[in-house]
């Protein structure tokens, strides 16, 4: 498959088969597909728990909620796995510290291209995701032993879609408005 077909296929799921489970294999290889992503300064700002044991994935279902029971994932009980994108402290070359003040310029960066290289081989395996932004830190440290000085970035949903065939509605800005060449337009 050409790497654009995948982009047009792939896609958000927000509608899970809870029959449908994800081994462990798959779920190392969608890690180590995040492991193996760039990151600035080869700092690789990164830890990933993988969250798969029913006690865990209720945690984890509680701690992706915030506020008065706001959620971006009414669907979480069906997920099958999770795998949480945690954002360390990056360790970068002393240039860059110099000029921009910050050891975390690149890392947010970081995490999501790693996010996102778990997306495609997910769904090189068969399997759809989903990224949940939003999450309750003081949970997620409390819930899986995360470090007050890391973040808990991205949670990854990982499963099988509950209907597979169902056309992908891609909604996306036509090239032209997010495109230029050597000037802005």
């Amino acid at each position: 498959m050409d790497f654009l077909d995948m982009m047009n296929r792939r896609h958000s799921c927000r509608a899970y088969d809870p029959a449908q489970g994800v081994s462990r294999e798959e779920l190392l290889k969608i890690v180590e597909a995040g492991r193996l992503s760039p990151s600035g300064c080869n700092s690789q700002p990164w830890k990933f728990i993988v969250v798969d044991s029913p006690e865990a994935k209720e945690k984890l279902c509680d701690a992706i909620v915030v506020g008065d029971g706001v959620t971006g994932a009414p669907w979480r009980h069906q997920v099958p796995a999770f795998i949480i994108l945690i954002e360390k402290k990056a360790k970068v070359m002393p240039m860059v510290v110099e000029y921009y003040k910050d050891t975390q310029r690149f890392a947010p960066g970081d995490i999501g291209a790693a996010c996102m290289n778990m997306c495609h081989e997910a769904f090189c395996l068969g399997l759809d995701t989903c990224m949940i932004g939003m999450n309750d830190q003081a949970k997620m440290e409390k819930y899986f032993g995360i470090p007050a000085d890391c973040i808990a970035r991205v949670v990854l949903a990982v499963g099988h879609a509950a209907n597979p065939d169902a056309p992908v509605n891609k909604v996306r800005k036509p090239l032209e408005e997010v495109c230029s060449f050597n000037y802005w337009e």
